[in-house]
């Protein structure tokens, strides 16, 4: 079957789902809908909020899972309702077609930044471009060290190509590190990294190193995140009513705004973004 075809058949399956309304009571009162999702949804709070909301509005009760990995394949064996997702994750495209979950819907988006010395010797504070920001670290031949995180990695090579493929020769460094090690490195050593913003922020708060957020603004920097209804047709046990309407609830324009309106303590910068208008 090919994508479009299998994209035609999970559309025409999930209009024929219950779609409950957000104002709706769920059929049980306390009814139990299992949201499975990557940690940093659950780590921010971004959710937290309007789950409760949810919660009171509709009579169903939401139990969170977070997980890095396994998220879909807790979902397969039967252990979640709705999953919440990066889109990039590779399994998202092979729960969909091999018909465990029907079509993504795109919820939000999270934030990833160029980290750096608080000096700054590339002069890339503030700058809302992340390609030339990119250009200035390779000009001033500030140090850099990649995060290998695959997302990063892309990432880092998008920017590369962007700012002219420049030469990498005497400070763009492969350390083999990824995630807060790469970054611990990068402060270690004055040097510039890439990093999640939610995972940066959790890291500084309790273990202040000399790194700061300097290039945020570019869009190019955000990573999509969307919600998969699990299949009851597939798996077996699914609340698919409760899933539906949570989902639902999650896109609609008012729990969409608030997630724009979701700030970290101690920062001023909107780092949570809303996808809804994509569907």
């Amino acid at each position: 079957m090919t994508f479009a075809a299998a994209a035609v058949r999970m559309l025409s399956a999930t209009t024929c789902l219950f779609t409950a309304a957000v104002g709706v009571e769920a059929t049980a009162q306390g009814e139990l809908v299992r949201l499975e999702v990557v940690p940093t949804v659950e780590q921010s709070g971004v959710l937290a909020e309007v789950l409760t909301d949810f919660e009171k509005q509709s009579g169903y009760r939401v139990q969170i899972h977070s997980g890095s990995t396994d998220l879909f394949d807790r979902a397969r064996r039967g252990l979640a309702d709705l999953v919440i997702s990066h889109y990039g994750y590779a399994d998202v495209e092979r729960f969909v077609l091999d018909g465990y979950g029907f079509w993504p819907r795109a919820v939000l988006f999270n934030q990833s930044a160029i980290l750096g010395p608080p000096g700054d010797p590339a002069q890339i504070r503030g700058t809302t471009d992340a390609f030339e920001a990119f250009r200035r670290i390779a000009k001033a031949r500030a140090p850099f060290i990649t995060n290998n995180l695959p997302t990063l990695t892309y990432l880092v090579d998008l920017l590369w190509e962007g700012a002219g493929r420049p030469d990498r020769t005497d400070w763009f460094f492969d350390l083999g590190l990824e995630g807060q090690e790469a970054v611990l490195a990068a402060a270690k050593n004055g040097a510039y990294t890439v990093w999640g913003v939610d995972p940066f922020i959790r890291l500084i708060s309790i273990r202040p190193i000399e790194e700061e957020m300097l290039c945020v603004a570019d869009p190019v920097l955000q990573r999509i995140m969307v919600s998969v209804v699990v299949n009851p047709d597939t798996v077996e046990g699914v609340n698919v009513e409760g899933a539906q309407a949570l989902q639902q609830y999650l896109l609609t324009p008012t729990t969409q705004a608030r997630i724009r309106a979701v700030r970290y303590e101690g920062f001023d910068g909107q780092f949570w973004w809303p996808a809804g208008a994509h569907n």
